[in-house]
């Protein structure tokens, strides 16, 4: 039963996730998708999270990573202490990454570091492509 409640509550978020298409990063990286089916990996940083450089120095560039990053994902920073963050994206921990489709819906969250092999796992996960 909990579990139904959990499905349902995500489900209904992910419903009324507030677009995002008035941020100007989001409309740039949409732009260079082109035809492309990618989405958005929009990623809250700050300049002293060693978690956050730990994702964007190593796990992003690992050698299983980054390939399939680049196939699927447009990357996209936003330091939490200086850039203006889009309505409808809170944070409660960094480094937090949102999965957004082009239109501007939410697809997923995901909150901390990893190893690169479970972020990879998760990253097939959210797009569903092998």
């Amino acid at each position: 039963m909990i579990k139904f409640i959990v499905l349902v509550w995500v489900m209904v978020i992910g419903v009324f996730a507030a677009p995002i298409q008035n941020d100007d990063q989001f409309k740039t990286a949409v732009a260079s998708m082109g035809k492309e089916n990618k989405l958005v990996l929009m990623i809250y940083t700050t300049d002293d999270c060693p978690e956050c450089a730990y994702m964007k120095q190593k796990v992003f560039h690992d050698k299983s990573v980054e390939p399939y990053m680049n196939r699927n994902f447009v990357v996209i920073e936003k330091n939490v202490h200086k850039s203006k963050l889009p309505d409808g994206y809170d944070f409660f921990g960094i480094p937090t990454m949102f999965f957004i489709d082009k239109a501007g819906i939410k697809k997923e969250t995901l909150v901390g570091s990893q190893r690169p092999k479970p972020f990879l796992a998760d990253l097939r996960r959210i797009r569903g492509i092998k």
